[in-house]
Formats: structure tokens, C-alpha cells, sequence
């Protein structure tokens, strides 16, 4: 209940910001029935998260889409007065009136250009391939592993996202495939109705499809999620670890949200020495603690690389690595800005995308 009243408030404040802005611009947004079509739009935002599920999937699908559009558009309404402000102040120190209908259109005209491109980018998905070598396996051993983070399957993203994704993913022609977590968006029930997991059985990996929990995940019944995704021959581990050909060691984590203790991964290093050892854990926040306990290789997602710009400049600086591949000590990070969205359909960051890392020993 107090996010639904966090994201009433913030919804509240900003809608109304944009409408005072715009208003001013354009007169017919002054009128009756814009009016009353804006005040919808803004009630959406949220009871598109209260609706009840034994509605119709179209319907919900609906409200959810025309919800994240909404925030993208509120999003960059405000970056869009923070920089007219910015401008009208500086050309003010020259004695130069800025024309405030002119500058309000164009800025309203590059806004709506710019969310459409990053929605165009959101379906857009990348394959970034990584390299790694090791000299704990032999140099006759090598392995194709495929990282997927962040599906977030829900209202937006269903069947057919998550076909397109295993279309994806096998193309590459892995050996392994970890999923680093949030699966799930918010509600179970979406994924049961239009089920959107039955693709993910035709992930094809030979030593098999494992994962860990994101934060989503624990949102709505994880138990029986964990079951539905072990019915599509999906082992999640949490807290757990399992060895795969006698060389590689898999590793889950329960999310950072969950438990940020690092006295799990320290337990599941007893035997370290023996394997190439791969930490799957949603979020990159324990990749220092990882490397000391031994690991080989820590995988993570979560951050979107903050999906809208500029909000990576957020994420940088929040996680010691939010994208990309580093060195932690003998540790290898891998960390993917994830496959799906969450909120917006919008991606003006990063495109998504699945990791390819290419293992080799040495």
C-alpha cells in the first residue's frame, strides 16, 4: 500500500507539472474533454497496479502500456521544463526573450521523436559477447554460456516476447544458459493466463538452464513460480549450488533485497579449488565479498543501466561495475543490463540484450 500511495503522490505532482507547463503553451489542452482525457491518463498510472486480475488480459495489457508511456512522457516533460528553465535563465542575462509557445512545441516534438526511438529500441535486443579465459580448466575445454537478466514477464512482456527471446538464445548455440534473475514483473497470474513461460522449455543447452532470483521474483508467490519455471526445466538456486560437467560449479544467490548477508556465498566456497566456479546474484553488489570466498566468475543484471538517459549517471555511481565486464581480483564480473524493461516500454540507454560469454581454459 505505500508504494501505491508513493507512486499516487509522485504521479499527482508531476501530471499536474506538465499540465500548468503545456497549458500555458497550448490552449486546448485548457479545454473540457483534454482535460478530462489528461485526468484519465493520470488515474491509470495507478490503478493499472490495482486492477483486479480476473479482468480481461487484453484490457490490462492496455492499461499497463498506456501506464508506462504515461511515466516515460511525465519523465521527460520534467527534464524538458528543467532545461527550458535553464535556457530562459541564461538568455535572460543577455536581455533575449525566449518565445515560450515556440520552444515548448519543439521541446514537446523532440520528446515525443525521442521516447518513440527508445521504445523502438526496447524491442530492439543486442548480443554482446564477452570472452573469458581461465587457467583452471585445460586448454582442450571451452564453453558457451549464455546470461539472461531481467525478462520481466508480465503484463507488457508475455508468450511471444518470451519466444522471441529462446528464438534468440538458441540461435547462439550454447552450452549453458544462467538466467540472473527477475523473471517475473509483478503479478504471477499474467504469466499463468497467457502462458508465458512455455516457450523457455525450448531453451536448448546442453548442461542444462539455471538461475537465481531477482527482486521481482519474490513479488507474487515465489514457491509456485519456482515450480512453474522447474516445469520448463528451469533450476533456480537460491542459496544453493550445483555442479554441471564435473568442471563448472553454478552457484545462486537469494536476492540482495532478501538478504544481504554474504555468509551464504562464504558456506557455498568450501570447495571453490575444485571447480570453475560461477556466482549468479541479482543485483552487483557483492562481487568484492565473491572474490575473496574464491569465485571464478559473478554474474548479475538488475540495473537497466538505468533504461531512460540519463540514468545511467545514477546507476554508475550506485554499483562499482552496472554494465559491462571488469576484474575484481581474480574474479571476472559480468554484468548485463538486462532483456526486458520494467515500467516504460523505453530504452533511451542501452539496448537489452543476452550475453554471450565464450569460457575458455587456458
Amino acid at each position: 500500500m505505500s508504494v501505491i500511495l508513493f507512486i499516487s503522490l509522485i504521479d499527482f505532482v508531476l501530471s499536474s507539472l506538465a499540465w500548468v507547463y503545456y497549458s500555458h503553451a497550448f490552449s486546448f489542452m485548457r479545454s473540457a474533454p483534454f482535460i478530462a482525457l489528461y485526468v484519465l491518463l493520470m488515474l491509470n498510472t495507478v490503478g493499472s497496479r490495482v486492477l483486479p486480475e480476473s479482468l480481461p488480459l487484453p484490457l490490462l495489457k492496455l492499461s499497463a502500456w498506456l501506464s508506462g508511456y504515461w511515466i516515460a512522457f511525465l519523465y521527460y516533460s520534467l527534464l524538458l521544463m528543467v532545461v527550458h528553465g535553464i535556457v530562459y535563465a541564461v538568455l535572460r542575462i543577455f536581455s533575449f526573450k525566449l518565445p515560450f509557445m515556440q520552444f515548448a512545441a519543439a521541446g514537446a516534438i523532440v520528446l515525443a521523436i525521442f521516447v518513440a526511438w527508445g521504445s523502438w529500441r526496447a524491442f530492439s535486443p543486442v548480443v554482446r559477447t564477452e570472452t573469458v579465459v581461465t587457467d583452471k580448466l585445460s586448454s582442450d575445454k571451452q564453453y558457451k554460456i549464455v546470461l539472461i537478466s531481467d525478462i520481466h514477464l508480465g503484463r507488457e512482456l508475455g508468450y511471444d516476447y518470451s519466444k522471441g527471446l529462446v528464438e534468440l538464445v538458441n540461435a547462439q548455440q550454447p552450452d549453458l544458459v544462467l538466467i540472473a534473475g527477475d523473471i517475473m514483473d509483478e503479478r504471477l497470474q499474467y504469466i499463468i493466463e497467457e502462458d508465458s513461460l512455455a516457450p523457455l522449455k525450448e531453451l536448448q543447452a546442453p548442461l542444462g538452464v539455471y538461475g537465481a532470483y531477482g527482486n521481482h521474483d519474490y513479488l507474487d508467490r515465489p514457491d509456485e513460480l519456482r515450480a512453474l519455471l522447474a516445469g520448463n526445466n528451469i533450476s533456480i538456486l537460491t542459496d544453493e549450488s550445483t555442479v554441471v560437467d564435473d568442471k563448472l560449479k553454478i552457484t545462486g544467490l537469494h536476492d540482495y533485497r532478501v538478504s544481504t548477508s554474504i555468509v551464504p556465498l562464504q558456506v557455498l566456497s568450501v570447495d571453490n579449488d575444485k571447480y570453475y566456479s560461477i556466482l549468479i546474484d541479482h543485483q552487483p553488489r557483492r562481487m568484492d565479498a565473491a572474490a575473496e570466498a574464491g569465485y571464478d566468475m559473478y554474474l548479475a543484471g538488475h540495473t537497466h543501466t538505468g533504461q531512460m538517459f540519463p540514468n545511467r549517471l545514477v546507476t554508475q555511481r550506485m554499483y562499482k561495475l552496472d554494465y559491462g565486464l571488469a576484474r575484481f581480483g581474480d574474479l571476472t564480473a559480468v554484468v548485463s543490463n538486462g532483456y526486458g524493461f520494467w515500467g516504460p516500454p523505453v530504452r533511451t540507454e542501452l539496448k537489452p540484450e543476452i550475453v554471450v560469454i565464450n569460457l575458455q581454459g587456458k
